[in-house]
């Protein structure tokens, strides 16, 4: 109940600030419940997928916990999108931002994959971070289509933050609203409940390095 008042509360000050307006989560959009990570791009907790913001959209998001960051993504074209964070680690009195950038590549001869490519840290104020990641929608057989809507897998690889090492992660989609996940950094495994409250708003709630976090995004169109 606290967690879906905070929301209405989020939303209601960006309308009423003329910032945003409601952006229905129907069919692939809906699925897909697109998020901000900690350091930026569209994805997970830590581990951004091969999704990217629609364009002409803008999502922000901010996350608190052991680390906190606040984030904005827009999508520039179809299939590109540009952001960036404000990330300040425990125990600093700065944070830094860091400048994003990712593609999305939607392979031909590959059903339900897309692959994303892209920068973190572009200017390396923390760790310049280069990744390709492959993210796959796996259809739920109907015999169990009351139970869930499906599953979300992610695989890739990442520099910097990532620490040159496999990542990766995945979302059980409950109902279009409602998911669990889990992703694995290339150092910890993270975890969340992800929530939709309403059309605008997305908030999750976790363990990030071994610590619980709280983030919560909104989607706004111009």
């Amino acid at each position: 109940m606290k967690m879906k008042l905070l929301a209405q509360v989020f939303t209601a000050c960006l309308v009423s600030a003329g910032l945003a307006q409601p952006v229905p989560p129907t069919g692939e959009a809906a699925l897909r419940s697109r998020f901000t990570t900690v350091y930026g791009p569209s994805g997970l907790i830590n581990v951004p997928s091969a999704y990217v913001t629609p364009q002409g959209r803008l999502m922000v998001g901010v996350t608190l916990g052991q680390d906190r960051s606040a984030v904005a993504n827009y999508g520039l074209i179809p299939g590109i999108e540009v952001g960036g964070a404000y990330y300040e680690l425990t125990g600093k009195t700065e944070g830094e931002v860091l400048a994003n950038g990712k593609v999305n590549i939607v392979p031909a001869n590959f059903r339900n994959v897309e692959i994303g490519v892209g920068v973190i840290d572009v200017a390396d104020r923390l760790d310049a971070t280069f990744y390709a990641v492959a993210s796959a929608q796996i259809i739920t057989p109907p015999s169990v289509e009351d139970q869930f809507q499906g599953v979300r897998v992610h695989a890739g690889y990442g520099s910097g933050l990532f620490r040159e090492k496999l990542i990766g992660g995945a979302e059980l989609l409950l109902t279009p609203r409602l998911s669990v996940i889990g992703e694995y950094d290339g150092t910890d495994g993270n975890f969340a409940l992800r929530y939709l409250p309403n059309d605008t708003v997305r908030a999750q709630i976790g363990v990030r390095s071994k610590r619980i976090f709280f983030t919560l995004a909104t989607a706004i169109s111009p």
